[in-house]
């Protein structure tokens, strides 16, 4: 059992104990083992063997047995009792607005309500205004929360389908099978319909010899195979049990990269580039780019057919190193009179335009990135002391971090309060003293209160390098979370306002008006606004970003990290929100050597 699986498993279980009503920090103990496990690179079955678990952060004396039996036998005989006690669809209920557990416990055991489809149900009959504590306002709170939900049905986050896409192509490379991402994933959008890839065929393989070699459906039929292909599409087809297809994809070498760029799309940019090629007397396909009249067929013998230029095509012996080399992709636009366009924003009509006047401007980029200023330690909710992040922090090749902590009156999370800051800045201080070339910037991440204010008083706050202010509850999608965010802005102590739009992709919808009031005050005091790239906020969206961009909104890309191999997440805010939107580096605080407004 690998550690995403290990992970849901202890999340399920969490999730379970949190409808029986059991002790939230209970609860809270398998979260925070599960977000360790699933962020490192532990081998667990060897930690195992060892008797190491408890090595593993979060995991203790208590989770240690349970852990052990998911990882050598693949299931929990703990989870199954509870699931006996409580059917596992019950946990979908928690994912609703207005649906937490008491309330999913009460809608199971008088309702009978065990799936979102009971649910439906029961809100059409208006059944749950007649329990007790409900009413018609929190019926319309479920029923908007489910229709959420629906809106992202047959679909994954790219926190899901990015790693398991680039893991299939690692697996299928240690095959000496060579693949690309293509589709929904390369272009980095913030759920995907789909896992594609492109796989490089030699001319001498049929697509199912490269099936049968890559291991990818052992013990599969050739019946089975069959059934898989698509031959509209020359691909093959699976289940991945993500509740999104896998499609594999072939190309020989020459055709590989016109593929790629087909694949990749988005429709509205190919019809584009396709408008371009017709003005050159060229005309795009799936095999590349042929004159006019040229038959596809005779296309797919060279690079871009017989338009191709010798530089443009590959020798036989081309190493795979070689062909798969995205720049070949750059040479497809030179042939139309274009400029290469990243993948992140070929959806993007202005970049359309720039590529056309050959001025491209730059993205942010994985490089760029100095610091992280959004991380969570022992002293709220994550899972790793403060030495522990900033060890990852230097993996990653950071000068700095900002710690965090949350200050919230959130009483499952014991955060830094003001009895507390004198502690909390001493240890940043000792572990600072140990690593004098890097630079651990103090902070927490504040409560915006119902009435707009902080859960911190502005004395303390101002002992604080970085201050980032976030509403948590009682989330408004009306005026209210406008107002509070605004009043956050306001304060000259706030340095960011933390994932101001409040969703959860696919479960809340959040703050769905009034945030250009929002991104206006951010613009006029200077705050800046935080890209939150935890998977399931992507926080502040694409579009919304780019808002923020064309008013000279300043953005901080987070992680908002709660376990050190929680800081790799920050390419997900910064490939989904930040390069979808076109925003370039110095739009981004932490591209900066040191955070502007630190003094000393």
């Amino acid at each position: 059992m690998d550690r995403r699986e290990v992970a849901h498993l202890l999340r399920t279980i969490g999730a379970l104990l949190e409808v029986k009503g059991e002790d939230p920090f209970k609860v809270r103990s398998y979260g925070r083992a599960a977000d360790s496990i699933e962020s490192s690179d532990y081998d667990l079955e060897k930690l195992a063997g060892e008797g190491r678990l408890t090595d593993i952060p979060g995991v203790g004396k208590n989770l240690e047995p349970k852990v052990r039996e998911m990882i050598l036998t693949g299931s929990s005989s703990y989870l199954e009792r509870l699931v006996a006690e409580i059917p596992e669809g019950v946990l979908d209920l928690l994912k609703v607005p207005g649906i937490g557990p008491k309330t999913a416990r009460l809608l199971y055991t008088a309702l009978g309500i065990a799936s979102l489809d009971d649910l439906d149900a029961a809100l059409k009959a208006h059944k749950i205004q007649g329990l007790p504590g409900m009413g018609r306002k929190r019926e319309e709170i479920m029923a908007e929360g489910l229709a959420e939900i629906r809106r992202y049905a047959g679909r994954i986050s790219i926190g899901v389908a990015l790693p398991v896409a680039e893991s299939i192509v690692a697996s299928l490379r240690q095959k000496s099978i060579a693949a690309a991402l293509v589709g929904e994933v390369r272009r980095a959008e913030e759920t995907v319909s789909a896992l594609d890839l492109l796989v490089l065929k030699n001319p001498d393989e049929s697509p199912s010899s490269i099936l049968e070699r890559s291991g990818l459906v052992p013990g599969a039929s050739s019946s089975a195979l069959e059934q898989s292909w698509d031959d509209a599409h020359g691909r093959y087809v699976f289940g991945t049990g993500l509740g999104v297809p896998l499609r594999l994809h072939f190309a020989g070498m020459n055709a590989f990269w016109p593929r790629a760029l087909w694949l990749t799309g988005p429709s509205e940019f190919l019809d584009y580039f396709s408008k371009k090629a017709r003005e050159r007397g060229l005309v795009l396909t799936e095999a590349g780019l042929v004159r006019e009249g040229e038959t596809l067929e005779a296309a797919r013998t060279g690079f871009f057919g017989d338009v191709g230029t010798a530089e443009a095509r590959f020798p036989k012996n081309a190493e795979i190193e070689d062909i798969m080399d995205a720049r070949f992709e750059d040479l497809l636009f030179g042939m139309v009179s274009l400029s290469p366009i990243p993948p992140e924003v070929r959806h993007r009509k202005e970049f359309w335009e720039a590529s056309a006047a050959g001025k491209v401007p730059p993205l942010v980029d994985p490089n760029d990135l100095r610091g992280d200023i959004h991380l969570h330690t022992l002293w709220s909710d994550g899972v790793a002391g403060i030495e522990a992040m900033v060890q990852a922090a230097i993996g990653m090749g950071y000068s700095y971090i900002a710690i965090t902590d949350h200050a919230t009156d959130m009483k499952m999370i014991r955060g830094i309060t003001h009895e507390r800051l004198d502690e909390y800045l001493r240890e940043i201080r000792q572990v600072q003293e140990k690593y004098p070339g890097f630079r651990v910037y103090s902070g927490v991440e504040v409560d915006i209160l119902r009435d707009g204010r902080l859960y911190l008083p502005d004395e303390d706050l101002a002992r604080l390098d970085v201050v980032i202010a976030s509403i948590h509850h009682e989330i408004d999608s009306k005026g209210d979370g406008v107002r509070r965010l605004i009043k956050a802005a306001m304060n000259p102590h706030v340095d960011v306002l933390g994932h101001p739009a409040g969703r959860l992709i696919g479960r809340r919808a959040g703050i769905v008006s009034g945030l250009e009031e929002v991104l206006e005050a951010a613009a006029t005091t200077g705050t800046a606004i935080e890209i939150n790239s935890s998977p399931d906020r992507l926080d502040l969206p694409e579009n919304l970003v780019a808002l923020g961009y064309s008013k000279g909104v300043r953005f901080a890309v987070c992680s908002d990290a709660h376990s050190p191999g929680g800081l790799g997440t920050i390419r997900y805010g910064l490939l989904t929100c930040a390069r979808r939107a076109g925003i370039p580096p110095e739009y981004v605080v932490n591209t900066k050597p040191a955070l502007p407004w630190v003094t000393g």
